[in-house]
């Protein structure tokens, strides 16, 4: 993707909260410093983000954090869990269900309020080699189970 242009298209999405700077490393890796702590949150808490149909991958930066492509070896995702049973709809209980399938790293606005108990989205680091399920089986408290749906929106 192209800097410039990328630049242009997140400035639209994302400079109502706030200003950042885009840097290329050349390696299919962008680096994105934000002004403020809020605003990086934002852009982190409202994903997933995409450029002309390109998901785009968003994550905090560390200091052992690869930046060629090829060297990541677990990639953030936000996931969608349908069908999950209302006792499950706590903070540890929606990340006892994420961690099935990797380490949930965060949950969206509306999931931490509970505003829809339709879904939930949380942002999951996966192995970047996962077969990225589709389903969760769980078992309940009084031993029967049932099928979380898994989108990968």
């Amino acid at each position: 993707l192209p800097g410039r242009q990328v630049t242009e298209i997140l400035g639209r999405k994302w400079g109502k909260v706030g200003n950042f700077s885009f840097h290329a490393t050349g390696s299919g890796v962008f680096l994105v410093k934000f002004d403020s702590v809020q605003a990086r949150d934002w852009v982190i808490d409202n994903g997933p983000w995409d450029v002309w149909g390109h998901h785009l991958v968003i994550r905090r930066w560390s200091r052992d954090m690869p930046l060629v492509l090829e060297e990541c070896k677990a990639i953030p995702v936000w996931v969608k869990l349908s069908r999950v049973p209302v006792q499950y709809w706590t903070k540890l209980g929606l990340s006892y269900i994420a961690s099935v399938i990797g380490k949930p790293l965060y949950m969206d606005v509306n999931t931490t309020k509970r505003q829809s108990l339709s879904f939930a989205r949380i942002c999951i680091e996966m192995d970047a080699s996962s077969s990225f399920p589709d389903s969760i089986v769980l078992e309940l408290e009084n031993g029967c189970t049932t099928n979380i749906g898994v989108e990968y929106p």
